[in-house]
């Protein structure tokens, strides 16, 4: 009994050991704040960053966000690939146990050759179930599992980036829609403006107080504000489009819901901000990438783990008799077992090869991770930088629109008055809808450069 005991404590402790290199986090080196940061910048808390499109005070884009969560394809696509991987993780550590089978056989022995000295002739009938066992010695199996574990991380990671980027598209996609609705109730606001203009310069022709070329002016104004808005016409249903594609539903449901001309979502006034080593940690593509380096590591360790012995074990226990009827019979029973060890000797390069070929790809998930790294650093820094001099911008318009809008009203005056002729009320018309129109485009991109920059600092998800 002891000595069973020694031999499962030995058969344990070989199963123990691994080879190959151990995985340690990359602790990647990040600067202690952002570079563009605004001093008036508030501390991003977890809730804050998890849900940041509810700052714009938009009832309707919560919704529609809480909606596409639930039922997005792509969240769904990435919700299957976190399955595929559990079960292919099943799957291999499923390969540390034993297989048991049950089996059943039927051997007819005799000479072949006719021309030799007659052999033994019999049959063999068995039955039972028999076992193999592959014994990890050196940790094979396991580095295998540690991959696959490393992998199902990595589709978890995945699955919350679908969601990160899910939040962000239809945000911006949202925002979109408002600004074209926004714009497109701009022109035809101006263009009733313009067509009232016309119609007093066509009376005012043919009363004889103004030109022939007034009217054309004024005639020529009004058609190049009409030519705009089958153009804004068509980015609404664009975007009204991609927005039913992001709620998983059939192009026309959303019409009717959202067909009111609401007002642009509030920008926040304030912004807040992550540390760039909290963004680091927290944005799930780069977790994700770390996670294929750990995979990727721990296939060195399977490659290496080529080039030991294989130990593996096998067992039968059932019946086996030359007579069908005498199978069941307490004769019949039997039982036996087995150990086959292998060690490679030529195999012409094929495990060192392997062993190149994850060394290769080891460095290659490592570099990816230093990419990845630098890349987030770099988006974010670029999407809050043009965030706040679109803010500048922005604010620089709508001052400039109070400024159009008295000029129109003095060049309306000086006109009726005959100090200006009617070529500077059509400038002053011309400018303010231009105006508008830049305010409106700031007004979304702004809004749309402050998502982006949620969303590279991996906003979205908790």
């Amino acid at each position: 009994m002891m000595r069973k005991i020694g031999c499962w404590g030995i058969l344990s402790a070989l199963t123990a050991c691994t080879v190959g290199p151990d995985y340690k986090a990359a602790l990647p080196v990040v600067p202690a704040q952002w570079q563009a940061a605004p001093e008036s910048a508030q501390k991003l808390g977890k809730t804050d960053l998890k849900v940041y499109w509810e700052s714009f005070g938009d009832a309707k884009l919560n919704q529609l966000i809480n909606k596409a969560l639930l039922v997005n394809l792509d969240v769904k696509i990435a919700l299957a690939r976190i399955d595929q991987a559990r079960s292919e993780r099943k799957g291999v550590r499923a390969e540390l146990f034993p297989t048991v089978n049950a089996t059943g056989g039927i051997q007819r022995q005799s000479n072949p050759f006719p021309g030799l000295a007659p052999g033994i002739k019999y049959n063999m009938f068995d039955l039972g179930f028999d076992a193999v066992w592959e014994v990890d010695l050196y940790g094979r199996q396991q580095r295998r599992l540690e991959s696959a574990s490393a992998e199902q991380d990595a589709a978890i990671d995945l699955h919350q980036q679908a969601l990160v980027s899910l939040c962000a598209e239809l945000a911006r996609t949202y925002i979109d829609f408002r600004s074209a609705q926004n714009q497109l109730r701009i022109t035809r606001s101006n263009l009733e403006s313009q067509q009232h203009t016309l119609r007093l310069t066509e009376q005012l022709y043919q009363e004889g107080v103004n030109a022939r070329h007034d009217v054309v002016r004024a005639k020529a104004q009004v058609e190049t504000t009409s030519a705009k808005i089958p153009s804004i016409e068509a980015n609404l249903i664009a975007a009204l489009r991609q927005l039913e594609v992001l709620v998983g539903q059939q192009p026309g449901t959303l019409a009717a819901e959202l067909n009111a001309t609401d007002k642009m979502p509030m920008i926040p006034s304030q912004i807040f901000l992550s540390t760039p080593i909290k963004t680091v940690r927290h944005r799930p593509d780069i977790q994700a990438v770390e996670r294929r380096l750990a995979a990727a590591t721990a296939m060195q360790g399977a490659a290496i783990a080529e080039q030991f012995p294989k130990l593996s074990l096998s067992a039968f226990f059932g019946v086996r008799n030359r007579d069908i009827e005498s199978l069941f019979k307490s004769a019949a029973f039997s039982y036996g077992t087995a150990a086959n060890l292998m060690q490679p000797l030529l195999d012409f390069g094929r495990i060192q090869a392997g062993i190149n070929l994850a060394e290769a790809k080891q460095k290659e998930a490592y570099l990816a991770y230093e990419k990845t790294v630098l890349e987030a650093l770099q988006e974010t820094e670029t999407t809050l930088t043009r965030y706040l001099k679109e803010e500048v911008r922005r604010q620089a318009i709508a001052k400039s629109i109070v400024e159009l809008q008295e000029s129109m009203r003095l060049s309306q005056l000086r006109y009726q008055e005959g100090v200006v002729s009617f070529l500077e009320v059509l400038d002053a018309q011309r400018e303010l809808y231009n105006a508008e129109i830049d305010l409106a485009r700031s007004d979304a991109a702004t809004a749309t450069y402050l998502i982006a920059c949620y969303k590279s600092m991996g906003g979205g998800v908790s």
